[in-house]
């Protein structure tokens, strides 16, 4: 199999100076995480702050960084253009070093800024700050964000509608629906959804210039820096801005949360919240508030909290996120498995035929778990890139990784596709960690959205 842990002495022999990570006993469910390595590196997470948006060039380099604290402006001071015009609006996803170890029942994710012995390279990569979307006049994925502001306050029209900058017509999200403009239902603005794995890939190659939205393996990374800062598997846990010793506490809070029969009333799962409403935090982890008018046609508005961490908006819990570098074969090795592959080869992406009984090139088996039933996620094996993958269920939205897997019933065979991170309606079972193998790779729903990448 692809994906072994790597194993050594859980005392892991090198400079103790020099790395970070966290401890968990593979035998508790408890979500909570042991700090180890150098504490003082946990207190000033050399790693996590070199997470930052940046505007990119057509062949994926930095045309400049935005800055620190507003992702309105360039880290030089001038004004930003994050509307796409300029180049995709990204999440930078630094070089370090990983080491995992496995003794008994303790497992160790180390990370380190240097090539320490035992340590693998975590190359760097790129994922769009925002949820993409579609130019349809030049034909090409987009990640921007489309919002007018006055002051720090997103700017609106008299009956309450967002002003958005002249391009957004030509970016519209959801199914594209021009009708909406002008509605509280309007689609400006937001992430495009309603489309397949094999849609999304098209527009990319088309681009021509090696984007892709193989989001698993740059999304799982970032969600493991995310837990090694809090020392925490519940992404979900309450938000604070609070340090204890100088560590950060708790989680990220919940999502965009809403009532799914109310969401549906709204707009019919299709996205609510605009693009670059986090624009203001720049690459800080917080929350900022965003009025949806109208709300469910009830005539009243509703407050949603739009999360952002260390630039990465919306991370969970608001639409769920394609990711073309992995499939999930069921019914294999044996009828009551499934097989988790992974490919790094992002001219090899495909969605598969469904009853294929070949491995797709460049698709890399990683691990099993049972088939047959849906349940959160209790335990995940790692790869020695620190790339992990739901190994056991039997946790709870307070244990394990606090995360829900889904899955067909026993008996299903053939390769389906993954959504990742759960939309608004999913509450306590949403986070980095969710992972939905429900249906095929061709599944397309208004509430599916995709991420740009580069790696």
């Amino acid at each position: 199999m692809g994906l072994i842990l790597g194993s050594g002495s859980s005392k892991p022999q090198y400079p103790y100076d020099m790395w970070y990570g966290v401890k968990r006993n593979l035998s508790s469910s408890d979500y909570k995480l042991e700090r180890v390595g150098n504490l003082d590196l946990h207190r000033t997470l050399p790693i996590q702050k070199r997470l930052r948006r940046f505007v990119e060039n057509p062949d994926g380099s930095v045309k400049y960084y935005l800055g620190a604290n507003d992702s309105r402006k360039k880290d030089s001071g001038a004004t930003a253009d994050i509307t796409g015009a300029d180049g995709n609006v990204m999440v930078e996803k630094p070089d370090y070093y990983v080491r995992i170890e496995l003794k008994g029942s303790e497992f160790i994710y180390a990370i380190s800024e240097y090539p320490l012995p035992g340590f693998v390279q975590s190359s760097r990569k790129a994922i769009s700050a925002f949820y993409g979307t579609y130019d349809n006049v030049a034909k090409i994925p987009v990640s921007g964000s489309f919002l007018t502001w006055n002051g720090d306050d997103v700017a609106r029209d008299s009956k309450g509608f967002p002003v958005f900058t002249a391009n957004a017509v030509n970016c519209r999200g959801g199914s594209n629906n021009s009708a909406l403009d002008g509605t509280y239902q309007s689609q400006l603005g937001m992430a495009r959804t309603g489309i397949s794995k094999a849609t999304v890939r098209s527009w990319c190659n088309a681009a021509g210039n090696g984007i892709h939205h193989g989001a698993y393996r740059c999304y799982n990374e970032i969600a493991w820096l995310q837990r090694i800062e809090y020392a925490s598997l519940h992404c979900q846990d309450t938000f604070t801005t609070t340090l204890s010793d100088g560590y950060a506490q708790g989680g990220l809070g919940s999502g965009c949360s809403v009532d799914g029969g109310q969401w549906n009333t709204h707009n019919g799962y299709n996205p609510f919240i605009p693009s670059g409403v986090t624009a203001t935090l720049g690459n800080n982890t917080g929350k900022v508030n965003y009025t949806v008018k109208n709300w469910a046609n009830s005539g009243t508005d509703k407050v949603i909290p739009v999360t952002s961490y260390r630039g990465l908006e919306t991370p969970f819990e608001y639409l769920w996120m394609l990711a073309d570098d992995v499939l999930v074969r069921h019914g294999y090795p044996t009828a009551d498995k499934s097989t988790f592959y992974l490919c790094e080869d992002k001219t090899k992406f495909t969605s598969h035929s469904d009853s294929a009984t070949t491995v797709p090139d460049g698709y890399k088996a990683m691990t099993e778990i049972a088939l047959g039933t849906s349940n959160y996620i209790l335990n995940n094996d790692v790869s020695e890139k620190g790339i992990s993958f739901p190994s056991q269920l039997g946790g709870a939205a307070n244990k394990g990784y606090c995360d829900q897997y889904w899955q067909p019933g026993a008996g299903s065979t053939g390769w389906y596709g993954a959504v990742l991170a759960a939309s608004a309606l999913y509450g306590s079972s949403a986070g980095f960690g969710c992972l939905y193998a429900y249906s095929r790779s061709s599944y397309a729903d208004a509430n599916i959205g995709f991420r740009l990448c580069r790696n």
